[in-house]
C-alpha cells in the first residue's frame, strides 16, 4: 500500500523544475457550484424559446441554459371567454466539467522511462472535464546522467483547461497529493523537470497531474482536451 509523503524536499542537485511554482491554496482542486433553473407550466399559448445563457468560471463545473420567454396568449371563443395560459419555459442545457476523481483516486497512466538514452514512451490522454492522473518515471538504468520528465496539456479552441503537476519525492514509493502544484507554461500548456540519475540508489519518481477546467462552454466533442506524458 502506497503512503503518500507530506513534504515536497528534493535537493536542488536532483530536481530542478522548469516551470514557476504555485502556493498551494491556489491550487488547490476547485470548489465547483451547480446552479440550475426552470419555467412554468405551459397552457394553450406556443412554447417558450430555448435560450443557451452559459455561467463558467474558473472555480464552476456547471455551464446553465437559462428558460425562454413564455408563449403568448391565445384568444378566447367569445367575447367573454379569456385568453390561453402563456407557453412553458425553455429547456435547462448543462456541461458538467467536474472530475470524476481526486488526487488520492487519480487515474494510473503506467510507467515511462526517464532515463537518458532509454525507450522514449509517449502516453496520450483525452477528456471533456477536470480530471486526475498519476504516472510513475521509472529510473532503468544506474549509472549517472539524468531523468526527465515533461508533460503537454492542449486544450480546445474556445475553452481554456489548466495543467498543474505535483512532483512527488525521490524514494517515496507514491505520489505526493500535499506537494505544491506547479502550473503548466505556454501554449499549450507544457511543464518539463530534470533530476540527476545517481549512480547508486534508483532515482524512481512519481507525479500526480491535475487538468483543471478554467473557462469555456463548449460541451461533448468540442470540449475535449488532449494530455500527454513521456520521459526522456
Amino acid at each position: 500500500m502506497h503512503t503518500p509523503g507530506r513534504l515536497l524536499v528534493v535537493p536542488a542537485v536532483l530536481l530542478t523544475l522548469a516551470a514557476c511554482a504555485n502556493g498551494t491554496d491556489d491550487l488547490l482542486p476547485g470548489y465547483y457550484e451547480e446552479q440550475a433553473g426552470g419555467g412554468g407550466l405551459g397552457g394553450d399559448g406556443g412554447a417558450g424559446g430555448e435560450d443557451l445563457s452559459v455561467s463558467s468560471s474558473s472555480s464552476s463545473s456547471v455551464s446553465v441554459g437559462s428558460t425562454g420567454a413564455g408563449g403568448v396568449e391565445g384568444e378566447g371563443e367569445s367575447n367573454e371567454g379569456g385568453g390561453g395560459d402563456g407557453g412553458g419555459g425553455g429547456a435547462v442545457v448543462e456541461c458538467d466539467y467536474a472530475a470524476p476523481n481526486t488526487c488520492t483516486g487519480a487515474e494510473d497512466l503506467g510507467e515511462i522511462s526517464g532515463d537518458d538514452g532509454g525507450d522514449s514512451v509517449t502516453l496520450t490522454e483525452r477528456g471533456t472535464t477536470s480530471k486526475w492522473f498519476k504516472v510513475y518515471v521509472v529510473d532503468k538504468f544506474n549509472v549517472p546522467g539524468s531523468e526527465v520528465f515533461k508533460a503537454t496539456l492542449t486544450s480546445p479552441p474556445g475553452m481554456n483547461f489548466d495543467l498543474i503537476v505535483y512532483p512527488g519525492e525521490l524514494e517515496v514509493d507514491a505520489p505526493d497529493c500535499f506537494a505544491s502544484g506547479v502550473r503548466g507554461q505556454g501554449t499549450p500548456e507544457s511543464f518539463t523537470t530534470t533530476w540527476n540519475d545517481r549512480a547508486g540508489p534508483d532515482d524512481h519518481l512519481w507525479f500526480a497531474i491535475e487538468v483543471r477546467h478554467v473557462e469555456g462552454t463548449a460541451c461533448g466533442s468540442e470540449a475535449t482536451w488532449t494530455l500527454t506524458v513521456k520521459g526522456y
